[in-house]
């Protein structure tokens, strides 16, 4: 019996609808119940801080992720359960689309995130659910970051016979079977309506032998399981990104290398997706898929992206100083580099206890409980897991309008870090000396006003690490004794001093070192001055050097080292030779690969002018392409390619030829490549021969 899923989903969608204006209990029920319902995925942000709210289109897709049919069954029977759900148990699943697991949340992390979005998939539910009109509530939708074509899959899990899902099975379905071609981003209701019209018309006249969406979209999964037909070129381009991530994964430094326009820059998310994730499946995973997890990793931090250039410094890499003007005087402060932003990322340890919500970019905060030593708050302080502060004749509320002059100034820095800048997941060390802490503990709440107290109303919660001890803690903050001023940052205390502190006494199960990928990409690699800008750094991106060697900084005098789960992915334009080249020194801390050309599999590839351009370069172009284009095949240069050079270097590009109708194969023809090759014969990479072939290509634009 086919469909069985329908009814039950249809009414998990009816009670979800009591959980509108109390997410909460919500979430209550997915973490109380987190090891039935596998929900350890949701999280608020990198550093795996449990969800504050959810919106009912990611609750629904706990029953549809990629997971064994067991663990679904099992955590639909918990739902019925809890939810008192009267539908029966579905017996199959048939043609529902299922979430990447990778990607199964419909909004971003929180600080990624605009205020209403989940609030707008609530109200896109409700309307959706109690079969009101949609479409200003789905156009508002689909504005939001982290929506895409997902937001079809939600709309038909709730209500299959009137909606279609777009997902990339359906999608090739019927442009295969029936000739409809599918947007692969999701589009206006208006559109999207008008599509779904189009296929159900076609259904009524009997073009498409089904009689549903969920029938058309069960067809479109059986077609795919029963499949066998992954072409060899498929299966080489999976086995090209298993391959090189191993390698990568194993070297820490890699570079692709290549004539412009073979894909180098296009590659680096693929790889960088292969090596971040074990289940990532390149053959099947598509260019938006691929983006949305690279962007994810940007957004976490796990990847920086630079391009070098004749103007970069070591200072823009490593560290250097910048002018401060402050009340007219001009003095220099230490500023970290993009690559040392992106180790200390790494090098941050991360929390083995998902309640104690540590930031992964937590602030310290040296925090005076009354001044120092013994004293009434500093107990009710500790006893009851908070920090409080003063200056209450300020009131409660700190807006632009606040008259600081009654103190001439004074706690407005200190109100402000207090209130807008401190945040939940940052750590706090309670001053007892100027040289002591007495307290180590982790924020858990926001700012609040509390008229309980007679004085130092200003509270924030805390879970305190420990408590009652007596650490001098001035060798840890660079030489330098705690101040007067209530609450300010400790910027000298990284994480990694706190845990190595908390180790001492013995909560070292608190954290934990952190073993997630951290990514550097380098486009255009050899643009820069290498061993320039690397400085003693060259030695330290070994993978025998990481975590063990380290050098002393010239401007903070601070040691640095590579932490293990940080990688170099670069990218190099090896037909420019008049760009830097790479010394030894540098050549062999990295891993090198050369990226050809090759036939893609895209409708809009010109395979005619692809080949007729490749002539110039290569000899045995047919031997390549019959043998799949293996890069370990020998490419024999074409009697047109100066013999200074290599055809992997100069060979131009796949890229150049996606062509979409003649306008664009003109204009590629006459304003990228025929300039190109004519650049070639000036350099001396083509020899006047190949002249030849570019009349031909331009009377080829021009008819």
């Amino acid at each position: 019996m086919h469909f069985t899923w329908i009814p039950f989903y249809k009414e998990f969608a009816q009670k979800l609808l009591a959980f509108r204006k109390d997410r909460k209990a919500l979430l209550d029920i997915l973490y109380n119940n987190r090891e039935v319902l596998h929900t350890n995925y949701l999280h608020e942000s990198s550093n795996d801080e449990l969800l504050k709210d959810i919106d009912p289109f990611t609750t629904i897709g706990i029953i549809a992720r990629g997971t064994t049919r067991e663990k679904r069954l099992e955590a639909i029977s918990l739902l019925k359960e809890v939810l008192k759900i009267q539908s029966a148990i579905p017996s199959d699943f048939c043609g529902i689309p299922c979430l990447n697991n990778q990607r199964s949340h419909f909004f971003r992390f929180r600080e990624n995130r605009k205020k209403n979005d989940i609030e707008n998939l609530w109200v896109l539910f409700e309307k959706l659910v109690n079969g009101q009109d949609i479409k200003e509530a789905f156009n508002n939708v689909i504005k939001q970051s982290g929506i895409n074509i997902n937001i079809t899959m939600g709309l038909f899990w709730v209500c299959p016979d009137k909606y279609l899902s777009f997902d990339k099975t359906n999608r090739e379905y019927l442009s295969e079977a029936y000739d409809i071609e599918i947007p692969n981003k999701v589009p206006l209701y208006d559109d999207y309506v008008e599509i779904l019209n189009g296929i159900e018309t076609k259904m009524k006249n009997g073009e498409i032998k089904h009689n549903s969406f969920y029938e058309l979209s069960y067809r479109a999964w059986s077609e795919k399981q029963n499949s066998n037909d992954i072409d060899d070129t498929t299966q080489v381009y999976d086995e090209y990104y298993k391959f090189y991530s191993h390698v990568w994964q194993k070297r820490k430094n890699i570079i692709l290398q290549g004539a412009p326009g073979t894909g180098k820059t296009y590659r680096v998310p693929r790889l960088v997706a292969a090596l971040c994730q074990d289940d990532f499946k390149p053959d099947t995973a598509s260019a938006d898929e691929v983006m949305d997890i690279y962007n994810r990793l940007k957004e976490e931090n796990r990847v920086r992206f630079t391009t070098f250039h004749q103007s970069m410094e070591y200072e823009d890499w490593m560290e250097g100083l910048k002018p401060v003007v402050e009340n007219n005087q001009v003095s220099y402060e230490v500023v970290d580099g993009i690559f040392k932003q992106l180790c200390d990322e790494a090098s941050k340890p991360v929390s083995n206890n998902k309640g104690l919500n540590i930031s992964s970019d937590a602030i310290v905060w040296k925090v005076s409980l009354y001044g120092t030593g013994d004293n009434p708050i500093r107990k009710d302080c500790m006893q009851n897991g908070y920090i409080r502060i003063g200056w209450d004749d300020y009131g409660e509320h700190i807006t632009d309008e606040t008259d600081w002059s009654k103190y001439n100034g004074e706690g407005k820095a200190i109100l402000n870090a207090f209130i807008n800048t401190m945040k939940e997941g940052d750590i706090v060390m309670s001053c007892y000396t100027n040289r002591t802490i007495d307290a180590i503990g982790i924020v858990t709440g926001g700012y609040e006003w509390n008229e309980k107290f007679e004085s130092h109303k200003r509270v924030r919660r805390v879970k305190w690490l420990v408590k009652g001890i007596n650490e001098d803690i001035v060798s840890l903050n660079d030489g330098r004794t705690l101040t007067l001023s209530t609450v300010y940052r400790l910027n000298a205390i990284s994480l990694d001093k706190v845990k190595g502190l908390l180790d001492k006494y013995e909560v070292s199960k608190t954290f934990s070192e952190n073993k997630k990928p951290y990514i550097m990409v380098i486009d255009e690699i050899n643009r820069g001055n290498v061993s320039k800008i690397f400085g003693e750094l060259i030695t330290l991106i070994e993978p025998d050097k990481r975590n063990s060697e380290s050098v002393i900084l010239p401007y903070s005098r601070k040691p640095f080292t590579v932490p293990s789960n940080v990688y170099i992915i670069a990218t190099m334009n090896t037909a420019d030779r008049s760009l830097g080249t790479l010394d030894y020194a540098i050549r062999r801390r990295f891993a090198f690969v050369d990226v050809k050309p090759w036939e893609i599999d895209d409708e809009n590839f010109n395979v005619e002018l692809f080949r007729e351009v490749s002539g110039l370069f290569i000899s045995n172009y047919d031997e390549y392409a019959e043998k799949d284009f293996d890069d370990t095949l020998k490419l024999i240069p074409s009697e047109t390619l100066s013999e200074d050079y290599r055809p992997e270097d100069v060979w131009i590009g796949h890229s150049y030829f996606i062509m979409n109708g003649e306008e664009e194969v003109r204009d590629r023809l006459l304003f990228e490549i025929i300039p190109l090759l004519k650049e070639y014969i000036r350099d001396g990479i083509l020899l006047e021969d190949a002249q030849e072939t570019i009349n031909k290509l331009y009377n080829i634009a021009m008819n």
